[in-house]
């Protein structure tokens, strides 16, 4: 996985010095970094929102990706996610629509695409915690091959309940996503106390 710091210092963002400490400097940087990438494509600036930056292609059951909240349109944290499915839905796809494959969520952003759900008692939640509902359509590859590379060849788009939530206490994405974008536990909590329920938010994802 690569660091976030060297993410940055590879696009000119700053000389950083590569700790892992996301302070001040590197999140100065990753503002200026995903406006720009949002800059290229021609897409909205977020302003309380999440952006999910895929790192590579492949499908490494890894937290190998990047989540960067977005409060009061600043970016003010930076920390590991999954934007593929774990092993367990690599290796036993689901068939949706006819098409055998596991759901991995396309380059895309789709304005109001998931709605933020909490509750005063969180027993009641799915998985027992707020979380991120896809309610609108997005894109999605269907990879059905198992070879641990994303395979672009077939898109769909609809509901298919990609949603973004915590992805637990352990080091591997494991069966904790069939496709949703999954933050571990540790930071998860964190990340969504600016949000509240019902809160409209934008799927923004790029790769790099």
């Amino acid at each position: 996985m690569k660091a976030f710091q060297q993410i940055l210092k590879d696009r000119g963002y700053y000389s950083l010095t590569i700790d892992g400490i996301i302070g001040p400097k590197s999140l100065e940087g990753a503002n200026y970094f995903v406006l720009d990438e949002l800059n290229k494509r021609g897409w909205v600036h977020p302003k309380n929102d999440i952006i999910f930056i895929r790192t590579d292609q492949v499908l490494d059951n890894k937290f190998s990706d990047y989540a960067v909240r977005f409060n009061n349109g600043k970016a003010d944290m930076v920390v590991p996610c999954s934007t593929t499915a774990g092993d367990f839905y690599v290796f036993n796809p689901l068939t949706v629509g006819g098409i055998t494959g596991t759901a991995i969520a396309c380059e895309q952003q789709v304005i109001g695409s998931h709605t933020f759900v909490t509750s005063a008692n969180w027993k009641s939640l799915w998985l027992g915690a707020p979380y991120f509902m896809q309610t609108s359509p997005i894109k999605i590859y269907r990879d059905g091959n198992k070879d641990r590379n994303i395979d672009t060849a077939i898109i769909t788009t609809g509901l298919y309940g990609m949603n973004w939530h915590k992805g637990g206490f352990g080091s591997w994405v494991d069966n904790w996503s069939a496709g949703c974008n999954v933050v571990p536990d540790k930071y998860w909590f964190e990340m969504i106390k600016i949000f509240t329920n019902k809160q409209l938010c934008n799927l923004t994802l790029f790769k790099i």
